[in-house]
């Protein structure tokens, strides 16, 4: 019987693939994912992002909009830049009309990059979406994070109910500043009734305020501004 050697080819084929050209090694630099969301208003076509001064590939976004894919970022201090996206997605059509540097990324790290304020001056907030906790087999975790700072010198302040307000709700975070997000809680999975509050009046409710939530997953849930002056909920789905 023909014997065939496989595991020096094998550990030849990984060599090769670790290697460049001349069989020079690679390095590999750690990285971090990062996920893209717009909420900034008034902008007349889509927004788009920079990592490290370089566009990032899938990240012209319209207005309520998550990236569909997780960019790559080195590990190390980080900048990001946020502006107008060209007709064609590819970069930004001038300067960056926000920027944040000296952000620490790490290897591994699950991160959310999000815009928000109104286009003519944005401002940008980088979200750790680690969670350590524990689930069970019936459960979600969610935070809700304030993407909608308001105008001028009035700041928005959110209060977060779970249930519906008078019907035996339950207080979960009060005065949400913008850019801070909540801890994140464990829910039984499913269908989740939430009460937003601005100040003492209802901003959010009903089925705007009804969460579908997988079991296992981490959910980051952005209050945002929507086209009716009002709010709405975005679900910021993480790396």
């Amino acid at each position: 019987m023909k014997k065939i050697l496989v595991i020096p080819v094998l550990a030849a084929v990984l060599f090769a693939a670790a290697c460049g050209e001349g069989g020079d090694p690679v390095e590999v630099v750690p990285t971090a994912s990062v996920r893209f969301f717009n909420a900034a208003t008034e902008m007349a076509g889509s927004g788009g992002f920079t990592a490290n001064g370089q566009f990032a590939t899938g990240s012209a976004l319209p207005f309520g909009q998550a990236a569909q894919t997780c960019a790559k970022v080195e590990q190390g201090a980080a900048s990001f830049g946020f502006g107008a996206a060209n007709t064609s997605g590819t970069g930004l059509s001038g300067s960056a009309l926000a920027t944040l540097s000296g952000q620490s990324v790490t290897a591994g790290g699950n991160l959310t990059m999000a815009a928000t304020g109104s286009a003519t001056s944005p401002t940008l907030f980088l979200l750790d979406n680690n969670f350590s906790g524990a689930l069970a087999a019936n459960e979600a975790a969610v935070r809700f994070v304030n993407l909608a700072p308001g105008t001028g010198t009035t700041a928005n302040n959110f209060t977060v109910l779970k249930g519906v307000l008078g019907q035996g709700h339950t207080f979960l975070e009060g005065n949400i500043e913008v850019g801070s997000p909540t801890t994140f809680n464990a829910v039984t999975s499913g269908s989740t009734v939430y009460t937003i509050l601005k100040g003492h009046e209802t901003a959010i409710s009903g089925s705007a305020a009804t969460l579908n939530l997988i079991a296992g997953t981490v959910n980051t849930v952005a209050i945002v501004p929507n086209t009716s002056d009002g709010f709405q909920l975005v679900n910021i789905p993480r790396c």
